[in-house]
């Protein structure tokens, strides 16, 4: 008997082909793939486990292990690490049932446990027992991108998720979530305008909806909105961001909410605080507008006072004088002529110190400053003085030496006058005032700066300590104060300039044996119409205006007075002036 078997031949042959083109595929892989058979368990009629029946090259690579030991070797065993078996085994168990897997694992390397994308099918030969064929695609990198992503998604501070088109809820971050006091199931497949966060009003939540519709068509929304939490609701700074495909069609929107309350609060306080800054603007400009008119009222009434005063003052003392030339000395209208001669210059140096204090404050002083020689105008002042100091048993004493400064002529002379005057003023019977001039160095009146400067923290100094209720008995004053800087040493030339350009100061001196004060009150001293004696019974007469009219003078042509006083010891007074130049 012959049989044909050539289709069968053929067939065999296709088979034969095919298995030699799957086998070079599976060698050419770069993909790590496992070819494994199933056994059935003895006591069951489930797999005892997935036996490898061949791998291929980039199996080799990727996992560390030869294709002959491999061979016979449960695919688990060789790759799943420790604690994941039962999963494993149930994957291999639903690719047996199912036909096809999918699943992401992970499987043990040489180096580490690594992240792949599992793909398995299952073929059932009618010959032999079924075939699973697992395909390993590594998908280490992209899981760490997804970790680090998720990780900087659900801490970040703001409320972020992600929406469909239609506004539905994708996925929210852990700090949304926590803010409602939600679960993802409560919020993820809803519309946002439904969901907790949402329920602020009608009004808001139809403006929420026109948002997503506008970022639906690709526009990116932002405003501002209130957002309700599980207690209550704050501003947030709210946004719709859309997210294209390469065809530009809007595949997700990313909602976020950034917490604002604070910043509206701050915000508030700043409108409110420019508001009073405003109104006290306003006020400022009001009371300006007051002091200004005030001031004009203030020049009109002086300007009067120095004509209506003055004139009629100034016939008074000339009449009183020629009835005392016209009578005989002991007539007592002589007595009376003297007594209202001496009142009326009394009453007119008062009126020019009111009338310059006024000027100088408002600024209206018409201060034209020039070269003035400071010694020449002591030497003068000290002349007109000595009758006065005289009479009251005071020695003057000059010690002048060349002093020019840059100053106004009558300013100077104000200063001066008024320093003289005060010191013999304070000065009892048998006292001595010294008057002193010279041009000081530039060295000389930093190391002045300087001494006032330390004079100043010393006070400031020990007004903490004394305030202070932590001090330690006995700690040294100025130990806070810090380094002290040196004095500038500057050379001066022989005309008494400076060789860097600058004019040395110009210094009067004016010292007293006199009553003298307390430290502490010298501040007061320049204050106007204040005196060592005050009242109906003082001591000494006087207006108080003295030592201010000279300070404000001296100010006003950049130059200051400074005073070194003790009660009983006398006083010296110290006027320094912009020098000029030679």
């Amino acid at each position: 008997m012959i049989l044909d078997i050539t289709e069968r031949r053929r067939a065999e042959q296709a088979r034969e082909e095919e298995r030699a083109r799957l086998e070079s595929l599976f060698e050419a892989l770069p993909t790590p793939v496992a070819r494994c058979e199933a056994h059935a368990s003895e006591n069951s009629s489930g797999p005892e486990g997935l036996q490898v029946s061949d791998v291929n090259a980039a199996f080799e690579e990727a996992f560390g292990v030869d294709a002959s030991d491999a061979r016979g070797r449960d695919v688990n065993e060789i790759l799943v690490p420790s604690g994941k078996e039962g999963e494993a085994r149930s994957l291999g168990r639903r690719a047996l049932e199912e036909g096809t897997l999918r699943a992401e694992v992970q499987r043990e390397t040489p180096e580490e446990v690594r992240d792949f994308r599992l793909q398995a099918s299952c073929r059932r030969p009618g010959d032999g027992p079924p075939e699973v064929y697992a395909i390993y695609t590594d998908i280490t990198g992209r899981k760490r991108r997804e970790r680090r992503l998720s990780a900087i998604f659900n801490q970040t501070y703001q409320f972020t998720g992600l929406m469909k088109p239609d506004g539905t809820v994708i996925e929210v971050n852990d700090t949304a979530l926590q803010f409602g006091d939600l679960t993802r199931e409560e919020v993820t497949g809803k519309p946002l305008w439904e969901t907790h966060w949402a329920q602020t009003g009608e009004e808001s939540k139809k403006r929420l909806k026109e948002a997503i519709q506008r970022a639906a068509e690709g526009e990116l929304v932002r405003y501002e909105r209130p957002v309700r939490g599980s207690e209550e609701a704050l501003d947030a700074d709210f946004s719709i961001r859309p997210v294209t495909d390469e065809e530009g069609d809007v595949t997700l929107l990313i909602p976020e909410a950034r917490d604002i309350t604070e910043l509206k609060e701050r915000e508030r306080k700043l409108r409110e605080a420019k508001e009073e800054a405003e109104k006290a603007r306003r006020e400022a400009e009001e009371a300006k507008e007051e002091a200004e008119s005030a001031s004009r009222a203030k020049s009109a009434m002086l300007a009067n006072m120095s004509h209506e005063i003055r004139t009629p003052l100034t016939s008074v003392i000339g009449f009183a004088e020629a009835i005392g030339e016209e009578t005989s000395e002991e007539a007592p209208a002589s007595r009376f002529a003297g007594l209202i001669q001496k009142s009326g210059k009394r009453l007119l140096r008062t009126l020019d110190g009111v009338l310059n204090l006024s000027k100088l404050e408002a600024g209206r002083a018409g201060l034209t400053l020039g070269p003035v020689d400071l010694e020449a105008r002591a030497r003068e002042a000290a002349k007109e003085a000595s009758a006065k100091a005289e009479k009251k048993g005071v020695d003057v004493r000059l010690e002048t030496g060349p002093a020019r400064a840059r100053a106004d002529e009558g300013a100077a002379e104000i200063i001066v006058q008024n320093l003289l005057s005060n010191a013999i003023k304070y000065t009892e019977e048998g006292g001595t005032v010294w008057v002193r001039t010279r041009q000081e160095s530039r060295t000389e009146e930093t190391r002045a700066q300087r001494e006032t400067q330390e004079t100043q923290v010393q006070e400031e100094t020990q007004a903490r300590q004394e305030k202070s209720s932590g001090t330690e008995a006995g700690t040294d004053p100025g130990a806070e104060a810090g380094p002290k800087p040196e004095p500038e040493q500057t050379p001066k030339s022989e005309s008494g300039q400076t060789k860097d350009g600058r004019a040395a100061a110009a210094v009067l001196e004016v010292e007293d044996t006199g009553i003298g004060m307390e430290p502490e009150e010298v501040e007061a001293m320049f204050e106007p119409f204040r005196q060592e004696s005050e009242g109906l019974s003082r001591e000494y007469e006087g207006t108080g205006l003295g030592l201010t009219v000279a300070q404000r003078a001296a100010e006003q042509m950049g130059g200051s007075i400074e005073v070194d006083t003790e009660k009983g010891e006398g006083s010296r007074f110290v006027a320094r002036l912009p020098g000029a130049e030679p």
